[in-house]
């Protein structure tokens, strides 16, 4: 199968841009702060409504009709049970199966957090704190997690396969270096609420990934039929976890996850923003990724979007838009047309401003800028 597939941002992981409602009345700039800053009542209130109404089965409905055949979804590391302020959310998950059973769509579960954060972004749950690697015990529940998520749905008719952690940030890894060797990661981008906590950061190297990498692998495959894939993140590092997971003798359909976005090569100064220099940027840097690791391992573009730095943008003619879009769509498209399929980021934005809605799918597609 041809992979087509949307994730599902936001629903259960939530991130403040895409939805900037549910934090209102607070200042916090992530789902941590959320849950702290709210009441106990209030939170499960306004994450009860969000979570009824952001994702339904008329969406996996919606997906089906388009001509998509998947969707990633992004589940945090307190699925199966309440962790501090955090609020479990396996009955969605459960409708999540349900209705992709309903509508012929195929699920990648994908592990977006871990407790004290594997990134230091917003899209972990935490901004600006990466302690999760020296922790023990929270590396522990991290791999419960993904058994947990193979158990209880690894026999599921719908399930594409589980992704062991989304986006770690090794500090020896490739794109800390094109960032300038911020440390940790990616990190410096967003503050964090807490300068003090942020002083017990404490980074992780390539080696200690790949032992979690190994130690995730046995604990999911124990419950996880041979069918289904586990699917490993690249982190920003293809050429090197490319290498990896093809040198991992005892593994059994297994995958790599790339995650090639236009506004990485913004951040890391690789293009000058323009339509012609993504489009090449595109056919030449995206392209070669995928095609080096899927030689080696089978390959998916776990994230991938529209945004982009270009100026004057919003304030072109619609058509001019369109003809702009359209042809980001179908240069990365094409780039990752060799390899095992790709995921859109993401289904849908609760935010009215013409610069966002390029991350939106039904947007896209509703404005003929995204055609599969």
């Amino acid at each position: 199968m041809k992979i087509k597939g949307v994730n599902l941002g936001n629903w259960l992981v939530l991130e403040k841009w895409m939805s900037p409602g549910i934090y209102s009345g607070t200042t916090a700039e992530d789902e941590t702060y959320l849950c702290l800053q709210l009441s106990e009542n209030e939170k499960r209130a306004r994450l009860k409504v969000h979570r009824d109404h952001y994702i339904t089965g008329r969406d996996f409905a919606y997906l089906a009709e388009k001509g998509f055949n998947a969707v990633r979804l992004p589940v945090p590391f307190f699925v199966f049970e309440d962790v501090g302020p955090y609020v479990r959310c396996a009955e969605y998950v459960d409708l999540a199966m349900k209705w992709a059973n309903d509508y012929g769509l195929r699920v990648l579960l994908d592990l977006h957090t871990v407790p004290g954060s594997q990134n230091g972004s917003d899209n972990a749950g935490l901004c600006g704190i990466v302690q999760w690697a020296n922790h023990p015990h929270r590396v522990e529940m991290a791999l419960s997690t993904l058994e947990q998520l193979a158990l209880r749905y690894g026999q599921d008719a719908a399930l594409l396969g589980i992704e062991v952690l989304n986006e770690p940030m090794p500090s020896d890894g490739a794109l800390t270096a094109r960032m300038g060797g911020a440390e940790p990661g990616i990190a410096s981008r967003y503050p964090a609420a807490d300068p003090e906590a942020a002083r017990q950061n404490a980074s992780y190297d390539r080696a200690w990934l790949e032992r979690f990498y190994r130690d995730a692998y046995a604990r999911i495959r124990k419950y996880l039929p041979p069918e289904k894939a586990v699917v490993f993140d690249d982190a920003f590092d293809m050429r090197h976890f490319a290498d990896w997971l093809a040198a991992q003798s005892d593994f059994e359909n297994v995958m790599l996850d790339t995650h090639q976005y236009l506004m990485l090569a913004d951040w890391a100064g690789d293009v000058e923003p323009s339509l012609d220099s993504y489009v090449r940027y595109a056919a030449e840097q995206f392209a070669q990724e995928v095609a080096y690791g899927q030689a080696r391992v089978p390959t998916i573009v776990g994230e991938w979007s529209l945004f982009n730095a270009m100026e004057g943008l919003q304030s072109a003619s619609k058509e001019e838009r369109r003809k702009v879009y359209a042809a980001l769509a179908r240069a990365q498209m094409d780039a990752f047309a060799g390899c095992e399929g790709w995921f859109y980021w993401c289904y849908k934005t609760l935010v009215d401003d013409l610069a966002w809605d390029c991350w939106d799918v039904g947007k896209c597609l509703s404005n003929g800028w995204l055609a599969l």
